[in-house]
């Protein structure tokens, strides 16, 4: 009978030593991945940062301005090509008199110190 739980246990840890080797192997190579990972976000962030100062650079308005003049026949713009007081239209006649009703003011806002409305 002793024999039988002696091999039984024997078995045991080499099962669990396999088990524990496959564990170990599996995190090591998941950290190697993660470094890896980690590696590249840190290449990717720097390129972002490249791409952010060459942006930077070229959207500068005095490198635009040189580049439109040189490259296009582009002039200021005008006040007479937005439009024209003649293309504004006139109100009407029944907007000029309308007086709006005076609103009853609400909360405290409306009480006087004696204690009725303000009109």
């Amino acid at each position: 009978m002793i024999r039988v739980i002696n091999l039984l246990l024997v078995l045991a840890v080499i099962g669990l030593s396999v088990g524990l080797y496959d564990i170990k192997y599996r995190a090591e190579t998941a950290d190697r991945h993660a470094r890896q990972l980690e590696g590249r976000i840190a290449k990717e962030e720097e390129a972002i940062r490249v791409l952010r100062a060459e942006w930077s650079y070229l959207n500068q308005p005095e490198r635009l301005q040189e580049l439109a003049k040189r490259y296009t026949e582009l002039k200021p713009l005008t006040a007479a090509q937005i439009g024209t007081f003649e293309d504004v239209p006139m109100p009407h006649m029944a907007d000029e008199f309308y007086v709006p009703q005076r609103q009853p003011l609400g909360g405290y806002a409306g009480v006087s110190a004696s204690g009725s409305t303000i009109q």
